[in-house]
This record gives structure tokens, sequence and C-alpha cells, in this order.
């Protein structure tokens, strides 16, 4: 085994430097919590050239100092600038580069550089050295530095700002291709926030098993971002869409008053809606980049909705106050969205109120305006289940 003083020693970590466009930010004399194996090389590293980009700006290393271009060492790696999205996924790791899709290369606590995938948490150990680092990144260059879509990206759209990354709008582990019109410039942290949540859902999934929230959307409908079919118990006919972390507790009596006359009303972070029978009933959920283009479906409902949500968790639960870690969490980025609530069927319900073909179909897209609570069109009739 060779040593960095044996002149015999490979020094990938040079030629990879060679190639690169440096620095980011002022000179520095960087000193790390640790010095051993890869975290003395990487204070090195950045004590010479302080943040680089190598093969046409695939690959950037971030700058240490509060000057400088593109993200810095210290905030980067702040559990609140991201990592807090990943409730656990990402600790212990100190993220010291990214390539142009936001995947993170980092110092783990065992003093190994690791591959972060954002999509799924997953780690995959590259060596113990950044010159291990250096070596995988040089072996496949166009494809493990993204040289190869990063020159073709900038030759058709210019080139990203550094605190920019690209995003796909469908994830590519649920399917989502490389296409143009799949991808977002969007901010590096951001992107990152975005894909947290999800990746919470992946990475619990056993090996072998099959995500079925997020079918891929139908050619037709390019907007459409992520389908899920859903059975929720509504509980005295009511459901309840809301953030992860949200509870409505015990409001005033009229709150419901109000939900069973329009099968609408909103609490924070909370939409309640009316259902047709107190009992499992089928529910769609559709994640749109942007509102129904013509509406059309608003013709076809019996009763339709619509009113704003704030989802600061980033995870959607229908139910009826029912918190279970089985019920399935929609991931979504975090935000505000506006909802709207078509509801089918409603004249298919039994006198009795226990049979029926009603069904629900939540829609939800970004916005930032106000969403008032409000009935876009009332069933002409006294409303079942109240």
């Amino acid at each position: 085994m060779t040593t960095p003083s044996d002149p015999r020693a490979p020094h990938y970590l040079a030629a990879l430097t060679a190639r690169a466009r440096y620095p980011l930010g002022p000179p520095v004399t960087l000193e790390l919590n640790r010095c051993d194996g890869p975290y003395g090389e990487l204070a090195a590293l950045l004590s010479r050239h302080n943040g680089l980009t190598a093969f046409n700006a695939g690959l950037q290393v971030f700058r240490a100092g509060a000057q400088g271009l593109g993200p810095d060492l210290q905030t980067w790696n702040d559990p609140q600038t991201w990592k807090h999205t990943y409730e656990g996924l990402a600790d212990g790791l100190l993220c010291f580069a990214q390539d142009l899709f936001g995947v993170q290369f980092a110092l783990d606590t065992e003093a190994r550089v690791v591959r972060f995938d954002p999509e799924t948490a997953e780690r995959t150990v590259l060596g113990d050295s950044l010159e291990d680092w250096a070596l995988w990144l040089l072996a496949d260059p166009d494809v493990r530095g993204a040289r190869a879509f990063a020159t073709s990206w900038q030759d058709r759209h210019g080139a990203l700002a550094h605190d920019q990354r690209l995003i796909p709008w469908r994830l590519f582990t649920l399917g989502g291709t490389y296409e143009d019109d799949n991808l977002a410039v969007k901010d590096a942290a951001q992107c990152m926030r975005i894909r947290g949540p999800l990746a919470q859902t992946l990475h619990a999934l056993p090996d072998g098993a099959d995500f079925h929230m997020t079918p891929t959307p139908p050619p037709s409908d390019p907007d459409l971002l992520s389908h899920h079919e859903l059975e929720a118990f509504a509980d005295y006919s009511t459901l309840l869409i809301q953030d992860d972390q949200a509870r409505l507790g015990e409001p005033e009596p009229v709150w419901f008053a109000t939900l069973a006359a329009n099968w609408i009303n909103t609490a924070p972070g909370i939409i309640g809606i009316g259902a047709a029978r107190p009992f499992d009933v089928p529910v769609t959920v559709d994640v749109r980049r942007t509102p129904p283009a013509d509406d059309a479906e608003r013709q076809q409902a019996d009763h339709v909705t619509e009113a704003g949500l704030t989802l600061p968790s980033g995870r959607l639960l229908i139910s009826m106050q029912d918190f279970d870690d089985e019920l399935p969490r929609i991931s979504l980025a975090p935000g505000t969205y506006a909802v709207r609530i078509y509801s089918h069927g409603l004249r298919t319900v039994s006198e009795d109120g226990l049979e029926g073909e009603d069904r629900y179909h939540v829609v939800l897209w970004p916005t930032d305006e106000e969403h008032p609570a409000q009935v876009l069109k009332r069933y002409p009739e006294p409303l079942p289940g109240g």
C-alpha cells in the first residue's frame, strides 16, 4: 500500500483539480473538527483551492467561509438548511461536494468517503480517502461527474448559477427521465428539501418492495406529477386532508356544522371535507404543477370545493384524526397548495347511507395565492351523510 509521501503514489486528486476551475471563495486556512484521513485531505484541499467546479460544472466542491460563490461548507451542513427534511437519514455526514443533480459526496463518522443519493438516502462507500473519491470520479467522469449532461444542458440552456442544481419533476427513482420537460432549475438547498420527505418513504421500503403510490403520469397530461389511489375511512362522514404534523384538536361545534353544510372547512394545516358514507371510501389524489386546465371534471362532479393548505412537513395525510404509522403518507415539496375536491356518485348512495358508488378526487397544485374555503359547485339536493 502506498502513502502520500511515496513517489509511486497515485495523485488522482491532483489530476482532478488540474482540470477544475477555482476558487469559489477567498483564500482560507481551513481547520475541521477532525484531521484524520479524508478530513485532513479536505481541509488541505480547501486551503489550497477554496471551492471548485469540474467536469463542465457537473461537479461542485463547496467553498469554506462566509463569502464566495455557491453554498459554503458550514451552512450547507447545518441541519436546518436541508438535512432536517431527511429526519436522521443524513446525520453524521459532512457533505463537501455535489453533482449536477444534487447527489452528495460526504465524509461519514468512520472517515469514509460516501455517495449520498438525495432521492433514497442510500449511502455508497467510495473509499477511505479523497484520492479514492477522485479515482472513482475520473474512472467515468461523464456519468459519475455528470460531465456529459452538464455539457449538453449548458449548450442548450446556458450555465447554472453556483447555488442552483437540476431536479426532476418526476424523480428518477420513480421512473423520471432526463428529458428537458422533466427537469427544473432550482436553488440547491430547495432541491434537497423537496426530496427529503420522499427519501424517508423510499428508504423505509424493504428490498424488492413495489412503490405503487406514484405511477408514471399519462403522456396526455405532462403536468401531472404524481397519482395516488387510496381507501380512506370517513369517520362520521368526514375526512381530513392535512399536513402530517397538524392536529385538529377539539374545534367548536360550529366548525363541524359548517363542514356538514358545505363539505368544506379549514383549520391550520387541515382541510375538512364531507363524505356520503361513514365507511372506507375511494379517494384519488393527483398532484399537479398547474391548476386543471379547462376543469371539465367540474361539469361532471356532483359537488366541488376548494381551499388552501400549508404543508410544512412535506407529507400529506388523508384520514379522520388517525395517525397510525401504517397509513400512507404522500410526499410533496413543503409549501402552500391549492386543493380542489371533486365529489362524484352522490346520487348512487342508498337511502340508509350504507351503499353507494361515491368517490372523491383531490387535486393539489402549488400556489402563492390565497385560497379561502369555498364551494365551487353545489350539489342541488341535501348533501348525504350529514
